[in-house]
Order: structure tokens, then sequence, then C-alpha cells
């Protein structure tokens, strides 16, 4: 552990081992009692109505949601466990093949009326079934907000939404959150606590026959691993449409980065049932931002160029054709989500104010924050974005990133280094400040004396102007 003695750092891990060992141990004992049928008690959940938004807490732990969101999670959580006695989650299911894309209504938060938010947040207190659907939406947003890192959860606008239903008959999403999901239909990455609101579990669980027909939007979170395994799933998942006739009609539509040396770029680009690639330079667009259920403002702009890949079946190509208009209609989609120049300057405004995170705002128990030497607390991280973490452990945990982001302006590899750097900073880490210019890993220019390099002959330095010689002047009389 960089910035610790050795000594220290033992007791941190002594501690951090034991805190695990309770946790695991508590949560085997919670398990066993749930399989033998006894009830397990859950820890009561304080809720506080505010004008824009609801809080919940759970002892020292809370999360907070707009009312917009907790509408929307509300119904999602009636639909889904209307019928059920425990939190089971549900069986995972994707879309009817040739599905009618108009049974998936949307249920995004914009798509929402007034009356349906009010009508929600007026029973907020509305006895024994609100406990439940409480206890579970703190699970949840508890489990994105540990996650931290909004730009991995950043979402398509409404319009993009509609586009994409209306050209391409969309009816699900295959990667998605009870929070960001547009439709009644998506998938998620947390069964375990997404299964009271309607996830049809991970994309990757889907078999071939669950989707032989019907219209897919995939926008996986922008990692290189997920994107790559989401390509070639997607393509599978064509393939074994396509082979078994021409009757099925698959359509999947397939938003990621422009970031050509993935592996997801160069699979789709070459696939057999491409038939539209739609590149949208990064100033005209943008997206719903991960942390939109609890923010101002809604929408963040794009830091990289992306890129839809319109994959389709024969019998899907000419059902949902991918013309010239379809492009023009998203382009202008895309565009309604770029963020009002207020927004942005709020929005960057908070990133300069945002204070740094340690020990427990960063989640370590207590006894290993005291062990580390007691650090003072410090202010709570707004939640908003992730807080800085530049401090001596997390370069340290970072290393090899900053490391390939200053080889990368190093070689004026400008594309790679703004990926990094914004991937980094999605992280927490401001590498401007981590490796600033002229320090040991930055590309600042060499001084006169490193240019003569070791061993030369030094240069003399410049004279400064009052140093210099004064010019003689013209004899009097002259």
């Amino acid at each position: 552990m960089q910035g610790l003695m050795l000594s220290d750092g033992y007791s941190v891990a002594r501690a951090l081992a034991q805190e695990s060992a309770a946790l695991a141990a508590r949560g085997d004992k919670e398990r066993l009692a749930a399989g033998s049928g006894k009830p397990v008690p859950a820890p009561p959940i304080e809720v506080e109505v505010h004008r824009h938004s609801i809080d919940l807490k759970c002892g020292h732990h809370f999360v907070k949601v707009g009312h917009a969101a907790y509408a929307k999670l509300a119904i999602l959580h009636r639909r889904t466990m209307a019928a059920e006695a425990a939190p089971e989650p549900p069986v995972a299911t994707a879309a009817a093949p040739d599905a009618d894309p108009a049974g998936a209504a949307p249920l995004g938060d914009s798509s929402l009326s007034y009356a349906q938010v009010d009508a929600e947040v007026a029973d907020v207190r509305g006895g024994g079934a609100r406990a439940e659907l409480h206890q579970r939406m703190f699970a949840l947003l508890l489990r994105y907000k540990s996650l931290r890192g909004h730009g991995f959860h950043a979402a398509l606008g409404p319009a993009v939404w509609r586009t994409l239903r209306s050209r391409l008959g969309v009816g699900f999403e295959g990667f998605a959150s009870p929070l960001n999901c547009t439709l009644p239909n998506y998938c998620s990455g947390f069964v375990d606590v997404d299964g009271a609101f309607g996830t049809a579990g991970s994309f990757f669980d889907l078999q071939p026959k669950q989707t032989l027909g019907g219209s897919f939007a995939l926008n996986p979170p922008f990692v290189h691993a997920v994107l790559d395994a989401a390509a070639e799933r997607a393509e599978q998942l064509l393939d074994a449409a396509q082979a078994l006739g021409p009757q099925h009609a698959l359509s999947i539509a397939f938003i990621m980065p422009g970031w050509k040396e993935t592996g997801a770029h160069a699979r789709l680009s070459g696939s057999p049932h491409l038939r539209r690639t739609v590149t949208i330079a990064a100033a005209d667009h943008g997206f719903c931002d991960g942390a939109s259920h609890q923010r101002q403002d809604p929408f963040r702009a794009s830091p990289y160029d992306t890129v839809v890949f319109v994959l389709q079946t024969e019998r899907a190509a000419r059902r949902w054709p991918a013309h010239d208009a379809f492009e023009a209609e998203l382009r202008a989609a895309m565009a309604a989500t770029v963020p009002l120049a207020s927004a942005a300057e709020r929005q960057d405004k908070k990133k300069r104010k945002r204070p740094p995170a340690t020990g427990e705002e960063a989640g370590a128990p207590k006894s290993a924050t005291r062990a580390a030497g007691g650090a003072a607390k410090r202010a709570r991280p707004s939640g908003d974005a992730p807080a800085a973490l530049n401090s001596p452990a997390d370069l340290a945990r970072f290393k090899d990133e900053i490391d390939a982001w200053v080889t990368a302006k190093r070689s004026k590899d400008f594309v790679t280094a703004d990926r990094l750097r914004a991937e980094l900073r999605e992280g927490g880490v401001d590498v401007e400040k981590a490796r600033p210019k002229g320090g040991s890993g930055g590309g600042a220019k060499k001084s006169r004396a490193q240019k003569a390099g070791a061993g030369a002959e030094a240069v003399p330095p410049k004279k400064r102007k009052h140093e210099r010689p004064k010019k003689k002047g013209r004899a009097e009389g002259e």
C-alpha cells in the first residue's frame, strides 16, 4: 500500500480481512435462514420526501431518487411483484418472436405523465406494500451508487428511442437497468436486486430460441471486454436466426463508441448482417446521464464519437429497412440529447468543487480507517459524480492506465490519449494533475540543461534584461 509504512499496511490488511470474514459469515447465516423458510428481519427504511427528490435511509447509509424515477420504479415493481409473496427474481425471458413493438410501451422517466408521478409520490407512505418496495428500492439504488462511474450507466435519450421504435421496431433493451431503462423489456447486470423490477437477466444468458425474432437495441457499457463479448454474442444470435430459415426477422441496433481499435468495431464492421453504419461526432450528440435519476440535468455530453451498427437478417431488413431517412432522423434525435450550455456549466462547476474521497466515504471499514492513522473525516461527496482519487494509493492502482496515457501523448496518438483520459476521469483520476506538465511522467518540454545532455558542457543561461550591458551612447557634441 503506497503511502503507508509496512506495519500500517499489515494492520489495514488484517482489518479488511476481519471485516470481510464477519460480513461473509453474516451473509451465510441469513441465506441459511431464508432457505429454511424462516423470515429474515429487514432493517427499517426511513423515507424523506423533498420537493424534487426522495431520500431513503438505512442506518448511516442513504440514497436519493427523483420523483419521476421513483414513480417508474414503483410501476415496474407493481407489475413484476403483483402476484408474488417473496422477492424472487423472474425467469429470464426475451421478447416474443416477431412481437409487435407497440406492446412494449415506453416507461422512461420522460414517458410518465405528471399525474402518474404525483400519484406515486403521494402514496409514498402507503403501508406494508410500500415498505417492501422501499426495501428493494434501497438495495437497488445502493448497489448502483456503490459502483460509481455514472458514465458507464449512460443511456440513449427519449428522442433516440422514438426513432428506434418507429423506424426499426425496437421492443427490447439488451443492456439497461431499472434506473435507465425506457422499455419494460430489458436485460441488466444484477438480477438479485433488479429482479423485483422486471429485468430479464443478463443479455449473455439469452438463448437463440428466445431471440429468433424481434428487434433489439444493445448499448453496452463502454468497456472493451464487454463491447467485444456483446458483439460476438450478437453475431451468434443473428447467425442462429438466419440459419433456421428466412422466416425469422431479427434486428439488432448496436450502439458503441467509435473505437476502431476494439474487436467489437472490427467484428461488426465486417459482419455479413450489417445493413447500415451511422457515425456521429462527439460534439453532435449526448446521452442520458447515468445519474439522471437523482440529478437536475438529465443529459451529459458525449466524450467520444458514437457509431450505430444496424445488423439484420434478410427478412428483418425487408421489414425494418435502415434507409437514408432513418439515418437523418437518428442524427437529429441524437442531437436532441446535447446538454444545454447552462447545464454543462453547472456540471463543470460541480466537478471543480468535488471533494476527494477518503476512508469511510470510499467504503472502507472504520477499523481499517483507524489502522491507517485515523484520517480526519472530510465532506461527504455529492454523489453526482465520482470524487477525485488523486491520493498515492489510488494513483498506484491506476498506474498502468496513467502510464499508457503518457505514452499515447508522447507518441501523438491523441485519440487514444483522449479516450484514456476520459476513462480515468470516470474513475475519479485527474491525469492532468496526477502527471502535470514538467513532472516526472508528463510530456513537458525539456529545459536547456536537459537538452544539453548529461556530461555535456552546460548551456549558459540567458541573461535577464536588467543584466545586459547598456549600449554606449553618442559623445556630447557629436
